[in-house]
């Protein structure tokens, strides 16, 4: 039974339940209130407007387009154009169909498609049309209710300017907004992208999508610098490797060799028991104490790495006696900005063990990992200063 619930689970995740965001506590407030103050204003519209009785809630689909200008006011399929021009093409899609086309079976799907076609045609999309044309379809209402739509779609978009922009963090309509009217390549924060770059990109999705461009450089602005805070905050301790292969003074050399042929890039960490940083062993180090001769060097290398009998030795045998105690070691809270300095002016020792508070190894900084941050940090501040 656990496994069946998890299944199901799993499956609404993945094909049931949209991956949004969440609006935030505020944010349905603020929405489920411009509702209520926008419909009372609509009532009190039409309350007002010489409308008979029996039309006058002619727009039934009035409480879908309140749900997309008051919670969604950003929305492309909220703004003006949107929501007139999607009402009034699919009333008239509705009319037509409900008259010229029989029977009413028929007629209905032909008004939903006439105004899905004419929305998409005249960029006007908004999906509570479809409902519109219905109604006006089964209705089989006659063109001069058309000018009674038209009166709701004006008052629902007096309502909604009105409410909208009296919310805090609102600004209706959305196509006013200084951004969205800005001509030229502007640069927005994203390492060079433009409005151009954006508005390509759009294009190029066979598709509709709910976003305008105004709200994807919003959302790219945001990204960058959340990107730039995380970048800044990033010590040693963030950007280190910590699985990371160590050996003892006293590891042997044949060992050693085992471990740069299995992966090792540069450096292994010598450490003590106390598993503190005493030296560092290089694959270069290494093969220095190859021993000279016309020998293959394959032949010569074995008999640097084959561990001699007897006590006396007159060549390297353990990890302590090749490694090099020139490096430099960070903690774990240093900023990158010392790094870059170390590698700039410290010793050549490829990667840089780091340690902790107690002086004790933490893990490994790579050179390219450090760069590749400061680099992107950098990249980052100029994008946000553009």
């Amino acid at each position: 039974m656990t496994t069946l619930a998890q299944t199901l689970v799993q499956f609404s995740r993945t094909y049931l339940i949209a991956d949004a965001a969440p609006l935030s506590v505020q944010e349905r407030w603020r929405s489920a209130l411009a509702g209520l103050l926008g419909m009372l204003l609509l009532e009190a519209l039409l309350t007002v407007l010489p409308l008979a009785a029996d039309t006058r809630r002619l727009l039934a689909p009035a409480g879908a387009s309140a749900v997309i200008l008051f919670c969604l006011p950003h929305s492309p399929l909220g703004q003006p154009w949107s929501i007139a021009g999607g009402l009034m093409v699919s009333a008239l899609a509705g009319i037509a169909s409900g008259h010229w086309i029989q029977p009413l079976w028929l007629a209905l799907p032909c008004a939903v498609a006439l105004a899905i076609w004419a929305m998409a045609a005249l960029r006007c999309l908004h999906p509570p049309g479809g409902a519109l044309a219905i109604l006006m379809a089964s209705q089989q209402a006659g063109w001069g209710a058309a000018a009674t739509v038209a009166t709701n779609v004006l008052g629902l978009l007096l309502a909604a300017m009105a409410i909208n922009n009296l919310v805090g963090k609102r600004q209706y309509p959305q196509c006013a907004a200084p951004q969205a009217a800005a001509k030229g390549p502007r640069r927005v924060a994203t390492a060079g992208i433009t409005h151009q770059d954006l508005a390509t990109a759009l294009d190029r999705v066979d598709g509709y999508l709910d976003i305008t461009e105004t709200d994807l450089v919003t959302v790219f602005e945001h990204a960058t610098e959340n990107a730039l805070r995380r970048h800044e905050a990033q010590t040693c301790g963030s950007l280190m490797a910590t699985e990371v292969a160590c050996v003892e003074f006293a590891t042997e050399l044949e060992t050693v060799w085992d471990l740069f042929r299995g992966g090792v890039r540069t450096a292994l960490p010598v450490l003590d028991r106390s598993r503190r940083v005493i030296g560092l062993v290089t694959l270069e180090a290494l093969l220095r104490h190859v021993p000279d001769g016309s020998a293959p060097l394959g032949v010569r290398l074995r008999q640097l790495l084959q561990p001699t009998p007897g006590p006396n030795s007159n060549k390297p045998e353990v990890a302590g006696q090749v490694m090099t105690e020139r490096f430099t070691t960070v903690q774990t809270g240093d900023d990158l900005a010392r790094v870059a300095a170390l590698l700039a002016n410290g010793p050549e020792q490829g990667d840089i063990p780091v340690v902790d508070e107690q002086g004790k190894f933490a893990g490994l900084l790579r050179p390219n990992d450090v760069l590749s941050a400061l680099y992107h940090r950098q990249a980052l501040q100029q994008a946000q200063a553009a």
